[in-house]
């Protein structure tokens, strides 16, 4: 495929569409099964917070490893979809495990089972997320093409968060006292139902361009230094990492911060989808953007107008919750073009490596900037409840002053800071249009010389 050829939406579309269980899986085990299994399942926030720390890890070992698999050993549909579909049967398996943990006996107050399920969980997990990035990253060369590619994959991501949010939120207004575990339950049908369909659609009506094989392939250990030795990628795993951390930290918190702080915890899933719903809203502003001041700059002032709505987080009290509603729409609209435009500059640094190595590694790039993310929201699962724990903050009340402003400052401050060494990095990226053309003309003269 040409540099120059604008994809169609209608691929572009399908082609987005595994998105949708992929957010559909990352809301529920991100916002909801933490205080899930503390408090229903009775495992205490001490444990759990160290039990998705410790599964999250367990992806330092299995994204690499799709990643090399990935790249190295295509099928006759190409290099990408057929882990896709192999993903299916593990994510079905692992979803009615972990999200329906209320069929198996034995499963309440049961660490093992949870860090068990998880693991699982993850395999399939990374097998889809992997696959698909890479995936996008391949379906074009051209700069600006790379944002819209990522661009309408995060649109059907954050419109499918908001989806999955309007289950729990539509049952909290229902008047009713439900349990947690019927929340639980009813999104994981809406997973079960959405993966094979969405996968099947994109698998079936999106190809795969040709990838030319290296002349030359270069061993593990040589892949592997010049990987760590890549400045682009360095500081892009750097940035990554410290996006996630506090995401997590705030997505975690989220269900203590809303009952303890708002004291309206049949608003929190209604609060929370206020943010996803901005998302979509914004996600096409951000690809203007990215096209006016370079994917880099772009996605900087994302993350430094969200620094500003973070720390507005500590304003709303007892009964705000409008106001906490309407500062969560505004982070959405600010942060929405940050991810898509962080994974539009990873296929760049593809084509740097690309004329460092002669080889073609999109998987196991994807799969080191997965890892990051991955690994920052279990550090910030690890570190958030610990903390609670710490202060004493009690999930299920009362608590007394100092351990609800020891929460505020766990879940806005500490994020706030942590964001503001990423709008350096992302500020300072080297990498922009006018030096991604030089490399793709570098590129095109040597395999044109072969």
């Amino acid at each position: 495929m040409s540099a120059t050829v604008r994809l169609t939406n209608t691929r572009l579309a399908a082609y987005s569409l595994p998105a949708l269980p992929i957010a559909a899986f990352a809301t529920p085990l991100t916002i909801y099964a933490p205080p899930f299994y503390a408090t229903d399942m009775g495992l205490g926030l001490a444990a759990v917070g160290t039990i998705f720390m410790v599964a999250r890890f367990w992806d330092l070992f299995t994204d690499p490893v799709m990643g090399a698999l990935s790249d190295r050993f295509p099928s006759r549909w190409g290099r990408r979809r057929h882990w896709m579909v192999i993903a299916i049967p593990i994510l079905m398996l692992s979803t009615v495990l972990v999200m329906f943990p209320n069929w198996f006996a034995g499963a309440h107050g049961s660490g093992a089972y949870l860090l068990g399920t998880l693991l699982l969980l993850y395999v399939g997990f990374t097998l889809l997320t992997i696959s698909h990035i890479a995936w996008g990253a391949e379906l074009t060369d051209d700069y600006h093409e790379r944002s819209r590619v990522q661009g309408w994959r995060e649109f059907a991501h954050l419109g499918s968060m908001a989806l999955v949010l309007m289950i729990p939120a539509a049952l909290e207004q229902t008047g009713h006292a439900l349990s947690n575990v019927v929340k639980m339950n009813a999104m994981g049908w809406y997973v079960l139902a959405l993966t094979p369909i969405a996968i099947f659609i994109a698998v079936r009506f999106v190809g795969e361009r040709p990838v030319k094989r290296a002349p030359n392939p270069i061993g593990f250990k040589t892949a592997v230094k010049v990987l760590a030795q890549n400045p682009f990628l360095r500081r892009i795993v750097i940035a990554d990492l410290f996006i996630h951390v506090p995401s997590a930290i705030r997505a975690s918190v989220f269900i203590f911060y809303v009952a303890a702080i708002i004291e309206m915890p049949e608003w929190s899933a209604v609060i929370m989808l206020s943010y996803f719903a901005a998302g979509p809203i914004a996600v096409p502003l951000w690809v203007k953007v990215s096209k006016d001041l370079s994917k880099h700059k772009a996605a900087a002032l994302g993350v430094l107008l969200h620094v500003a709505v973070t720390l507005a987080y500590l304003l709303p009290g007892k009964g705000d919750a409008l106001l906490f509603a309407g500062l969560f729409f505004a982070s959405g609209i600010v942060y929405a073009g940050v991810p898509f435009l962080i994974r539009a500059m990873v296929a760049d640094i593809v084509d740097y490596d690309r004329l460092q190595t002669g080889q073609d590694r999109a998987g196991l790039f994807y799969a080191t900037v997965t890892t990051t993310m991955k690994v920052g929201g279990a550090l910030g699962i690890g570190l958030g409840y610990p903390l609670l724990a710490l202060i004493g903050f009690n999930p299920s009340g009362p608590n007394e002053q100092a351990q609800l402003d020891g929460l505020r400052y766990v879940y806005a401050f500490i994020p706030a800071v942590s964001e503001l060494l990423v709008v350096y990095l992302l500020y300072r990226f080297p990498l922009d249009e006018a030096a991604q053309i030089r490399l793709r003309e570098q590129l095109a003269a040597r395999d044109a010389s072969r």
